[in-house]
């Protein structure tokens, strides 16, 4: 089986799969690529096939250099990760007999009133959709036949963090002994990502023991609500970091308080550190933790909950250790890449034998 592979932006899990796919028999794997990053990406038996930029919904040089991939490969199936891989792999897969399998990773919602919906998702060519959450595949079957969509999150392999593990960091000012939490996010400009509502929650907590550790960008007045609060001494802005990732092994607890968020990462790379997670329950991220066996759901938007929640692992260091060591097991038992891989091939070969 042929397959090849479009994307504007293929993430480190892609690349991982891909490359565990290829060692497969039945399996022989094309990846486009416009760069040299993405070139030197690629790993495995993995194939790269150079290809113009996919800056746009449709770029005609990489639809025809596509459309010649799919021809002289003989591709049985084109692997869209992104939109604009999709919209330029439909265009150039016309008259083929290659199938078009979609990727859905985001809540975003679909209107069907849009034209440029039927470039990608829409288009009655778009054989199969690969969702990313089980709420993802609910809300796609008003457009699909419940045959060709399916789920399966993304994995996580606890290698990926040993690192950071092995080489641990810790914010300036956070004192030995005390209590600290960490969320790394890209919240400037996203307000959804819930930062107001932590800063809001750290300040109702008056243990000092309790500090706040923040990775990510931020808006001014988040800010100025941390620094002109009772808490403002044990708040501690990072800004971002190429090497966030290696603040959370040192902190006692992660929270997300998102209002909306699909799967984050981040919640599977707390856990791989061995974190126990805060993690408000909404639709995507709230499937990741096991409620009271590796985090605690609270509801979004709600500091006080979110404060009771911070202060019952503070003063509860048998339940944090508890929760981190289970969370860790789980992404060990429930997020393997050999399960994603064998899920890929199934459905690919059974997409083709259709």
């Amino acid at each position: 089986m042929n397959i090849l592979v479009t994307s504007r932006e293929l993430d480190m899990v892609g690349y991982h799969m891909l490359e565990q796919l290829s060692y497969r028999q039945s399996m022989t794997i094309y990846i486009a690529v416009s760069t040299k990053e993405e070139h030197n990406s690629v790993r495995g038996n993995c194939i790269p096939l150079t290809i113009p930029v996919l800056k746009s919904k449709l770029v005609w040089d990489a639809i025809k250099a596509i459309r010649k991939i799919i021809k002289e490969k003989k591709i049985d199936i084109v692997f869209s990760p992104s939109s604009s891989g999709l919209s330029n792999s439909l265009f150039a897969s016309i008259g083929t007999k290659a199938k078009n399998v979609a990727y859905r990773g985001t809540q975003a919602k679909v209107r069907k009133g849009d034209p440029t919906y039927y470039l990608g998702i829409l288009n009655p060519r778009v054989k199969y959709v690969i969702c990313e959450t089980e709420d993802i595949k609910e809300y796609l079957s008003q457009f699909f036949r419940p045959d060709r969509l399916s789920v399966h999150l993304k994995p996580f392999d606890v290698e990926w963090v040993e690192d950071a593990c092995q080489h641990p960091k810790q914010a300036d000012g956070v004192p030995e002994g005390a209590f600290s939490l960490i969320y790394i996010a890209a919240t400037k400009g996203r307000p959804f990502k819930g930062l107001t509502t932590l800063i809001q929650a750290v300040n109702l907590v008056e243990d000092s023991r309790l500090h706040f550790v923040f990775v990510g960008d931020y808006e001014d007045s988040d800010y100025k609500l941390a620094m002109n609060g009772p808490a403002k001494d044990r708040i501690h802005f990072l800004g971002r970091r190429g090497d966030a990732i290696s603040f959370i092994p040192k902190q006692d607890l992660f929270v997300l308080p998102s209002t909306r968020d699909a799967s984050p990462r981040v919640i599977r790379e707390a856990m791989a550190c061995g974190l126990p997670c805060i993690v408000t329950d909404i639709l995507g991220a709230r499937d990741l933790i096991l409620n009271g066996e590796t985090g605690v759901l609270v509801p979004p938007s709600d500091p006080e909950k979110m404060a009771e929640a911070i202060i019952g692992f503070m003063n509860d260091k048998e339940k944090c250790l508890q929760f981190g060591k289970a969370g860790r097991q789980r992404i060990i038992n429930d997020f393997s890449m050999e399960k994603y891989v064998d899920y890929f091939e199934q459905t690919f070969t059974d997409i083709v034998n259709k």
